[in-house]
């Protein structure tokens, strides 16, 4: 009697699905926090990468058009552009340049770049100067001339999930667009002072 009693409630319990799946979770619940977790840091990781492209490509479209002097005054303003853009919370880095191609030599030559944020300007100097090599430049024929915007911006993720902070560096090549002036640099926008590419007059 007793025997049967007790299979008749095994046999209830092993049947019985009311209950709850405390324990389920308590062993589930940290992993789907953590997943949770690094999609929001990696989706803002991308979110700031595609932010930074973007405002490097405003900024090169916007040299692109220029058809004055392209002076001091004017790259600190595209640097508060960029910055704006970004909104980074730290400083963010800008380098304008224009570099100019000679078929003679097989030769790139920065006629003038010009850095914010951090870096040494440039004038009648090699390609490596800015950091960048022959093959990461597109084709470019004899004595074409190409702006480059390079751009950095620091992140660092706002929950640690193994993720360390970085720097999202961009670069664009762009040709101009309209330039009378051949994209020259001068500092005051006077003509005495201004630095063209090679066989480029300075009016």
């Amino acid at each position: 009697m007793l025997w049967s009693y007790i299979k008749s409630h095994l046999r209830d319990f092993r049947k019985d699905d009311r209950g709850t799946i405390t324990a389920e979770a308590v062993i589930m619940f940290p992993s789907l926090f953590a997943c949770v977790i690094a999609m929001v840091v990696f989706f803002d990781a991308f979110r700031n990468q595609s932010i930074n492209v973007k405002a490097n490509y405003t900024i090169a479209d916007a040299v692109s058009r220029e058809d004055q002097y392209i002076t001091n005054t004017y790259i600190n303003n595209m640097w508060r552009v960029h910055r704006f853009l970004t909104s980074s919370p730290t400083l963010t880095r800008l380098r304008v340049s224009v570099i100019r191609y000679d078929a003679a030599d097989d030769s790139h030559e920065v006629v003038w770049s010009r850095a914010k944020g951090g870096g040494s300007n440039y004038t009648r100097k090699p390609l490596s100067q800015i950091g960048l090599t022959a093959a990461e430049v597109p084709v470019m024929p004899d004595g074409e001339i190409l702006i480059v915007v390079q751009t950095g911006v620091d992140y660092a993720p706002n929950f640690s999930i193994g993720l360390e902070s970085f720097s999202f560096e961009n670069v664009t090549f762009t040709r101009p667009r309209w330039s009378p002036r051949n994209l020259c640099f001068s500092s005051d926008g006077s003509p005495d002072n201004a630095i063209c590419p090679a066989h480029t007059p300075n009016t």
